[in-house]
């Protein structure tokens, strides 16, 4: 990659390995590159349909939940302080660093970053990574910068966790100045230890820690390269993030395959980096022995020309040896062929071991292509038995991608697919494993997902507390455990929990179908400490201090190595380092008693140090408290009288309370509570716990005032509404006249005064009758308090009816307008029946519904026959009554001979009203059967049976026909006429009539027309013409056909002549109502010849325009 000041172009390329497993362990490193530009993130990705639950901790606390299933890989932002430090003293000392994740299913787990210039992935084995027995995967370094170190990160799992790091050449010299030939530590679970030697400070740190040997007493992770490094014998100053996480001894194997990166073959940038574990160890590349032998520790970079080109540019490399090795791919991101500077672009990858036990399947691996919000250019290689069929994302893969043989391996093959994105799935029908190369010209990335398990070993997973289990991978086909070489019995899972069985040497067998059967290495496994349990009960306000003390052992406590190991959910516990006691503070603002519980261990003085694990639970009591209420009567003075006491202020037991007047609770206490008097308010309790606790309660006092009753102003005197003779009375509706604040109070009516006197249960309901007056006793009680009761009496009556004039009405309409019906408005009638003003009357239509108050109907109806009515009475001071109506409809009669007349202008008509009537009332103030009008509208009131119908009639003026339109077509006129009475005659002399509107073989000149309606009154006339189309003149002053005379044209409108000659020049147009022209042109004749002449007028009752043309021959005497 580009070095930090000095190059122009950045690429990172890696393959980071994962394994899909259940717990993933993440150690930290050292970084000289700086942290300029940091961010990190967590990359989560599993096989499993079913969503579960993954947990991130750091340094043994929560630091976040996420779920993941298959389809749905998670990126999770990670706090930089976890993984990676520029801090001196973070290094070479026990730090809270470090990362571990944790799922209920199996998951593959990276950790990617990126940084000014650089970028790197981290990925967990998982299970396959922790071990005891490690040898340290660093790069030799060729060019030395500040920048440029080696980095060992180291994470224990397991409390009491003793490390020890040698075999590195002692003239290293460390970065915090130290050179020693080991390193020797203890850590607890989750606790971190970061060695680091920058390529400056000594010539042996450029490749003194490789190969360097770790050895632990339980399971650890480890994380090791060059933060940064430089390889390449060919530039020494361009470089990169080079890290890795390693996996133990046990995990090696002896056969690989590689896959050659981006970089050219002479660059020295595709290499690989080989690490012996044991003595003699001998190594073959593609099939040919090298005659190279290593000793445990020594290292061999494999030169690049070892890649065979298998065809189109696809280079693979065997690689195998007689005993494990370890076997890191150095490779270059970018080509130097495409003018880029692959120096800058390196990276390293741990490259797992081949076997049958692989996978035969990589599912599946998220965001392949990402770190971040960034996206890359991305290849995969996958690696397989021959003869398998290997699909990708389930699609075949392209014949031109691959198989490629391996030279010296023909049981393996290679594929490589370019420019994958998103999620990537596997599938071989024999094992497989996968890896990518991806970058761009800045940042690159890749990894093995497969293989770290293909060595079966036991794990172990948990701790003592939380419940420990041994495993191997769960990829085979059949397990079988054994302890101390015996068979276990139903024990054919791939785990197992050792605690059910014993201490002792646990080992597996396992079998893979198509493969083989193996039998792990043996695990010595020693039985848990008891855990010991101690409960303490305190309040939410208090504090717990604990001072460990061993239950068996005689060894000092350290305190320093005293360490919580499960946290409490609501509280916190903290060690004090120098004295090792531990403090419990429950966490403010709990609502509810709670029980809480955490664990803690500790370590004793002596060699080997004993520890033991504790258990401690805490029932924290949260003083409850609830508010109350009391009433009292109050006395004169407004004062109640209450017992404070008498009410539960907390459900809790043991609490104490002191009772104040003021909401601070200062001054003195009140002193007899149980008979404390005072007004209405609020009294304020200061309430203790058990254990301490205080909170504050309140009771609010209330007084009520003493009962009262008035009954003089209620109005008893009921009436009887329904006519049924019974008197109904609701209670409910009295007490609020009688009581003031009734509901306030318990109000009861009896009959009997001793009844009311003792206040017993012999009272009257809420809805009671009467018949006749009856005398009722009430008793009035406060609801709460000791106030005496009040008494009343109320002495019932039943109320008088209105006084009608008569209760049965019969009244007569008249049907005016002679229709059949007459509507009437009932309330026309009241008068007949009470002159009562402060009455109101209903109308129904049975007696039943007038004397229940039911089913009104409405004033106005219309009496088509003799209809019957019963009338309701009611007002403010009587009772109701009842009355009946009867209305009979009466017939009047109409004319039949007076009619509409119609005269001609100035004549008079005579309106005959017939006789048979009682009487006759004209408009005009006549009292005839007949009168004689003028034009107008005129009424006569008609008397008959007694009612009067008013009839009327229109003496009206005959209308004048309209002449609208005269239309003349040659000799013959045609006349229309609108308006006056039809039928029509019509006449040219007034005199000779005819029923023709048409008219033929007129002369031409002006006409009149007369037009006479059927009513013979006068004639309309209007005159029109019959136009004279003058052909030739002869303007020689003989007084014959001189001049052109269109005078006829007078009774016309807009009258326009105009003359052209032949060529169409005007000769003459006529002025200011001029008909006459003499045949000149500005006073000279025109020479003889054809003219043309053009007429043009606005007919004056169409008003629409008309248009002659037609030749007209001008003869002169030449």
């Amino acid at each position: 990659m580009k070095k930090l000041l000095l190059t122009i172009c950045t690429f990172l390329c890696l393959l980071f390995n994962a394994q899909l497993d259940t717990d993933h362990w993440f150690a930290p490193m050292a970084a000289k590159a700086g942290n300029v530009n940091l961010e990190g993130y967590l990359y989560l990705s599993t096989n499993e349909t079913t969503p579960f639950s993954v947990q991130v901790f750091n340094n043994n606390t929560l630091y976040t939940t996420v779920q993941v299933s298959k389809g749905n890989p998670v990126q999770v932002s990670i706090p930089n302080y976890f993984l990676i430090t520029t801090n001196q003293a973070d290094l070479f000392t026990p730090n809270s660093m470090g990362m571990y994740v944790k799922g209920t299913k199996k998951f593959f787990a990276n950790y990617r970053f990126s940084l000014q210039n650089h970028a790197e992935i981290i990925t967990s084995k998982g299970l396959a990574g922790l071990g005891t027995n490690f040898y340290a995967g660093t790069v030799p370094i060729t060019g030395s910068a500040f920048y440029v170190n080696a980095t060992i990160g180291i994470t224990a799992t397991e409390d009491n966790t003793s490390v020890v790091v040698s075999g590195y050449n002692p003239g290293v010299v460390f970065s915090d100045g130290s050179s020693s030939p080991t390193k020797t530590f203890t850590l607890n679970r989750g606790q971190s230890y970061i060695l680091d030697a920058t390529s400056t400070d000594s010539g042996y740190n450029l490749d003194g820690l490789v190969g360097a040997k770790i050895e632990s007493t339980k399971p650890i992770s480890v994380t090791n390269g060059n933060f940064n490094g430089i390889y390449t014998d060919f530039n020494y100053t361009n470089n990169d993030v080079l890290m890795d996480q390693a996996v133990p001894v046990d995990r090696l194997g002896k056969d690989f395959v590689l896959v050659k990166g981006n970089g050219t073959a002479t660059s020295g940038m595709e290499t690989a980096l080989i690490i012996a574990t044991e003595n003699n160890t001998q190594l073959t590349f593609n099939g040919v022995a090298s005659g190279i032998t290593l000793n445990a520790g020594q290292y061999f970079r494999v030169p690049s020309l070892n890649y065979i080109n298998q065809g189109a540019g696809n280079y693979n490399m065997g690689i195998s040896s007689n005993k494990n090795i370890y076997v890191y791919q150095l490779l270059a991101g970018v080509s130097g062929t495409t003018g880029a500077n692959e120096y800058a672009t390196g990276g390293m990858n741990f490259i797992p071991p081949l076997s049958c036990f692989m996978p035969n399947k990589v599912d599946e691996i998220g965001f392949i292509n990402r770190i971040g919000n960034q996206t890359f250019t991305t290849r995969l290689n996958i690696i397989t038995q021959t003869g398998a069929t290997v699909t990708l994302n389930g699609n075949s893969i392209a014949a031109a991608n691959g198989p490629y043989p391996v030279n010296g391996n023909p049981n393996w093959v290679t594929y490589t697919i370019p420019n994958v994105t998103g999620t990537v799935v596997v599938n071989s029908t024999k094992s497989v494993t996968a890896g990518i190369a991806a970058g761009s010209g800045a940042v690159g990335y890749g990894g093995y997902f497969a293989g770290f398990s293909s060595i079966p070993v036991i794990s172990k997973t948990g701790d003592c507390y939380a419940g420990i289990l041994l495993q191997v991978d769960n990829s085979y086909d059949s397990y079988q455990w054994y302890l101390n070489g015996n068979i276990i019995p139903g024990a054919t899972s791939y785990s197992i929990n050792p605690e059910l069985y014993g201490a002792g040497t646990y080992t597996c067998l396992i079998i893979k179908n198509n493969c083989e059967s193996r039998l792990t290495t043996g695990y010595n496994y020693t039985l848990c400490p008891p855990i010991t349990t101690t409960t303490y009960n305190i309040g939410s306000c208090n504090t717990k201090v604990i001072s460990p003390v061993f239950t068996t052992s005689t060894q000092a406590i350290v305190p320093s190595n005293t360490n919580i190991i499960s946290a409490p959910t609501s509280g916190t516990a903290t060690v004090n380092p120098t004295t090792g006691e531990i403090t419990y503070t429950p966490n403010p603002g709990l609502t509810a008693d709670t029980t809480d519980s955490f664990i803690y261990y500790v370590d004793g003085n002596g060699t080997p140090a004993d520890f033991e694990y504790f258990k401690i639970i805490i029932n924290v009591d949260v003083l409850q408290t609830t508010n109350a209420a009391l009433t009292s009567c109050a006395d004169a003075a407004g004062n109640g009288t209450f017992n404070l006491s008498s009410v539960s202020l907390s459900p809790d037991t043991g609490t104490t309370v002191q009772y104040y007047t003021n909401s601070a609770m200062t001054g003195t206490a009140i002193a007899a509570p149980a008979t404390y008097s005072g007004p209405a308010g609020t009294i304020y309790a200061n309430v203790s716990s058990q254990y301490g606790c205080t909170k504050q309660a309140q009771i609010t006092l209330t007084t009520t005032p003493s009962p009262t009753i008035n009954t003089s102003n209620y109005n008893a005197t009921l009436c009887d509404d329904n006519f049924d003779g019974i008197v109904n009375v609701n209670f409910a509706s009295i007490s609020p006249l009688i009581v003031t604040g009734s509901a306030s109070f318990t109000i009861r009516y009896y009959l009997v005064q001793s009844d009311a006197t003792a206040g017993n249960n012999n009272n009257l309901p809420a809805n009671w009758t009467y018949t006749t007056a009856t005398t009722v006793y009430v008793r009035v009680d406060a609801t709460t308090g000791t106030c005496p009761p009040a008494f009343g009496q109320i002495n019932f009556k039943v109320g008088n009816r209105i006084t009608l004039i008569t209760n049965t009405v019969n009244s007569e309409v008249c049907d005016n307008d002679i229709n059949g019906s007459e509507n009437v408005n009932l309330n026309d009638f009241k008068n007949l029946i009470t002159t009562n003003t402060g009455v109101t009357a209903t109308f129904y239509s049975t007696l039943a519904n007038a004397q229940a108050g039911t089913s009104a109907i409405s004033p106005n109806q219309t009496i088509t026959t003799t209809s019957t009515f019963y009338v309701r009475f009611t007002s403010a001071t009587e009772c109701p009554n009842t009355g009946t109506l009867t209305v009979t409809l009466k017939t009047p009669k109409k004319s039949i001979i007076l009619k509409d007349t119609v005269v001609c202008a100035d004549d008079r008509a005579i309106l005959d009203a017939g006789a048979g009537f009682t009487s006759y009332s004209w408009s005009n103030g006549a009292t005839t059967q007949t009168i004689t009008v003028g034009e107008g509208s005129y009424y006569v009131d008609l008397g008959f049976n007694g009612c009067i119908y008013r009839q009327t009639a229109n003496v009206t003026t005959a209308q004048a026909p309209t002449i609208t339109k005269i239309e003349v077509t040659a000799s013959n006129a045609t006349v229309s006429v609108a308006g006056g009475t039809t039928p029509y005659q019509y006449s040219l002399n007034g005199i000779d009539y005819q029923t023709s509107n048409v008219f033929v073989g007129l002369s031409r000149g002006i006409h009149k027309i007369y037009v006479l309606g059927s009513d013979g009154c006068s004639p309309v006339t209007q005159e029109f013409l019959v136009l004279n189309l003058i052909n030739a003149i002869t303007p020689n002053g003989d007084g014959i056909n001189d001049v052109l005379n269109y005078s006829d044209l007078r009774i016309k409108q807009n009258v326009s002549i105009e003359v052209v000659d032949r060529y169409g020049a005007p000769v003459y147009r006529s002025s200011d109502k001029n008909y006459i022209w003499n045949g000149k042109m500005n006073g000279s004749p025109l020479p003889t010849g054809t003219y043309w002449y053009l007429l043009k007028w606005t007919e004056p009752d169409t008003k629409l325009p008309v248009s002659y043309s037609g030749w007209l021959l001008i003869k002169n005497r030449d």
